[in-house]
């Protein structure tokens, strides 16, 4: 920007003044500077329109207004981002129901349920282990539509600890599907991730890290 006195001589800014920061006051700042030196080097024959620099002046203090909700928005959200986690972390140590279909075992059994749109004639879990190949399977019968809970008890089923993958497969006539299969873990650990602003837990029963949205049920 350049200031023009009453004699046409130029007086270049950047010779004057130091160079403003990036924020909004820095800003306004150097803009007050170059309008007083403007002010001082007016041609008293022909002032400058006042009204000019309110309007300028009245433009910069709403972007320092718009400058200071920003950092109250990022405080807040700094804010909300810290609570989430110790709320989230009252959740270690209790037992949440995923969306799953591979797990591991123990000696301890294990619970699941499955996911119904519809009734269906007949429900039958199928446990598979790491080869592929179908180890045992749970008849549940005719089922009506919803959740429908089921336990994998290795001693009851002579299923020894390993790797495991569960099909829930139904019958209703002629039409055969598969439904959604949920296994209960206990949650080990939480964290979160900034980049994406999401809520992990990290699960049990080789279960993995999921989205804390993921959770079906706690208990």
């Amino acid at each position: 920007m350049n200031v023009t006195n009453n004699t046409n001589t130029t007086v270049n800014a950047t010779d004057t003044i130091s160079s403003p920061g990036n924020d909004s006051a820095s800003i306004k700042n150097e803009f007050m500077t170059l309008m007083i030196a403007q002010i001082k080097n007016q041609d008293p024959t022909n002032p400058i329109d006042g009204t000019e620099y309110v309007t300028q002046l009245a433009q910069f203090s709403q972007v320092e207004s718009l400058e200071q909700m920003r950092a109250n928005q990022s405080t807040s959200m700094v804010i909300m981002e810290n609570l989430g986690v110790v709320q989230s972390a009252q959740l270690v140590g209790k037992d949440a129901m995923v969306p799953a279909s591979e797990f591991n075992i123990d000696n301890l059994p294990l619970e699941g349920k499955t996911y119904l749109e519809n009734a269906v004639e007949a429900l039958s879990i199928d446990i598979i282990d790491n080869n592929g190949e179908v180890v045992q399977t749970l008849e549940m019968g005719s089922q009506e539509a919803g959740d429908i809970g089921f336990t994998i008890n290795p001693e009851a089923l002579g299923l020894p600890p390993g790797d495991y993958s569960i099909v829930a497969n139904t019958t209703s006539g002629d039409v055969k599907k598969t439904a959604d299969t949920f296994i209960k873990a206990e949650i080990e650990k939480i964290h979160f991730i900034s980049a994406s602003g999401m809520m992990m837990a990290e699960l049990g029963n080789g279960l993995g890290t999921i989205s804390v949205l993921e959770i079906s049920e706690v208990s």
